[in-house]
């Protein structure tokens, strides 16, 4: 049966922290809001910009709307190309696509743009299915965006003997509780935006520090599988 790795965006395979936060404070400047403290605006790495700003800002979900509109007029355009691949990722989905994983991309990031930084990054060959956010569609948070990812797989979420065989690798809270209550083997990273204390309250079934230790984690599983 194939295995499925499905792996987040921001701060699992990009660091997109810059052009996030530049567009974030562009958006609340143009309508005369506080920029929040910057510990406070890393809290926007991660879940729905609209929620965020409900959440961190006290704004209405009109407000939220309002601003989010004007961030993507700057993220849209510049902010998304502010942007790095972390070290060694392009080795990471060689190996997972070389060895016959079913690979996806699962991100709370609206679909279009997370198409075009896999494009600008030269790894959309890598994937077999890519899903984002898409209002229209209702595809808003990470797990029901993650639960389309899966079907769109088409792979079974366990083999005969009840072994998962889907991994679900992410950086925040919002990856390693989705992933859990999916069925998925949650794999935590902790060099993007979330902390490992995070992501341990999550439950994620392993931490990884770098793409090193998430080939670990998969050989590992594998020789598991294999017993």
């Amino acid at each position: 049966m194939n295995k499925t790795i499905i792996f987040d965006l921001d701060g699992t395979l990009t660091d997109s922290k810059e052009g996030i936060l530049k567009s974030l404070e562009f958006a609340l400047e143009a309508f005369g809001y506080d920029i929040p403290p910057y510990e406070t605006q890393l809290l926007f790495l991660g879940p729905p910009i609209v929620d965020s700003l409900q959440q961190h800002c006290g704004m209405t979900i009109e407000q939220a709307e309002e601003v989010y509109k004007k961030f993507g007029e700057r993220y849209g355009t510049i902010g998304k190309f502010e942007n790095q691949l972390y070290p060694n990722i392009i080795d990471l989905l060689a190996k997972v696509k070389n060895e016959h994983y079913t690979v996806a991309l699962a991100t709370a990031k609206p679909e279009i743009y997370a198409r075009e930084i896999l494009d600008h990054f030269s790894i959309t060959p890598y994937f077999d299915v890519i899903v984002g956010a898409n209002h229209k569609e209702g595809l808003i948070h990470k797990k029901e965006i993650l639960q389309k990812a899966i079907d769109l797989c088409g792979n079974p979420l366990t083999d005969d003997t009840g072994r998962r065989l889907v991994y679900m690798v992410g950086d925040r809270k919002y990856d390693v509780v989705s992933g859990n209550e999916l069925g998925c083997i949650s794999i935590g990273v902790t060099y993007g935006y979330g902390t490992e204390k995070e992501l341990i309250e999550a439950n994620a079934e392993y931490l990884c520090e770098d793409t090193d230790d998430i080939v670990m984690t998969l050989d590992l599983e594998e020789m598991l599988i294999r017993r």
